[in-house]
């Protein structure tokens, strides 16, 4: 018997932690996707606006929480990565879209897709303009307006330009390309627990960073070492050190 592809829908129930599925930080997906952690949180666990009243989630997630943390699997990884260059583009126009247009779309998509996880689909290139003009039309909110409805370009360059990055096997996405400056740093969610590798040794980025600093940059000897080359070798080092944490900013610097 055939079997359905892991985004199919399933149910609302999340998952015990499956490696297969990979395993991602609140952190990671925020260095990886260059969203910010407090979103992330807030799309995959909700906001508490009041006691009486909480915001539920906006995604699907497919990993349960395990001891109180929140993991991501390489769906939602790519669900927010869709979702935040949305909203960033929104932003760039003058004014992001509202939690409550956000949540249409999303629950107009998972139903049109069938699937739990309809911004990771292949269709979103297609379809996605749809329904977020749906959710617009829903809402009546300008950000999507301005986004989908005055200027249309803007959603299929956006969506267009993420889906170069993700390769996929029918509508299922398999491999993604976080940053097209680095072409040979590639996610996989079946190799390494879904770490970025280097595509020719199939080694993690990190690995790779830590045993060039480790030998004072001889980026040859390392590749030799990993069967790799050169560029392999800095193209690892130079996506770690952009996706690496920026420092901590005191309180009087955040003030």
């Amino acid at each position: 018997m055939k079997c359905a592809p892991p985004w199919r829908r399933r149910s609302n129930s999340v998952n015990a932690i499956n490696p297969a599925f990979g395993i991602y930080s609140v952190r990671d997906a925020a260095n990886l996707t260059h969203v910010p952690a407090r979103q992330i949180r807030g799309w995959l666990e909700g906001y508490a606006q009041s006691k009486s009243k909480p915001a539920s989630p906006i995604l699907h997630r497919q990993h349960a929480a395990v001891e109180g943390e929140l993991a991501l699997g390489f769906l939602d990884l790519l669900e927010v990565a869709f979702l935040g260059r949305i909203v960033q583009a929104a932003e760039r126009q003058g004014r992001g879209p509202s939690w409550r247009a956000i949540r249409a779309a999303a629950q107009t998509a998972r139903a049109k897709f069938n699937t739990d996880h309809p911004f990771a689909t292949r269709r979103i290139h297609s379809d996605g303009r749809t329904i977020f003009l749906e959710a617009q039309r829903e809402t009546g909110d300008a950000a999507l307006y301005d986004l989908v409805a005055d200027n249309f370009a803007i959603y299929d360059i956006v969506a267009r330009s993420f889906i170069a990055t993700v390769e996929y096997e029918g509508q299922t996405p398999t491999r993604w390309t976080p940053d097209t400056r680095f072409p040979r740093i590639q996610i996989n969610p079946r190799r390494a627990f879904g770490r970025p590798i280097e595509l020719l040794s199939a080694t993690p980025a990190e690995t790779l960073f830590d045993a060039w600093r480790a030998e004072q940059g001889n980026a040859a000897k390392i590749a030799a070492y990993y069967a790799t080359d050169e560029e392999g070798i800095t193209q690892a080092v130079h996506f770690t050190l952009n996706t690496a944490p920026a420092p901590q900013a005191s309180h009087a610097q955040a003030a």
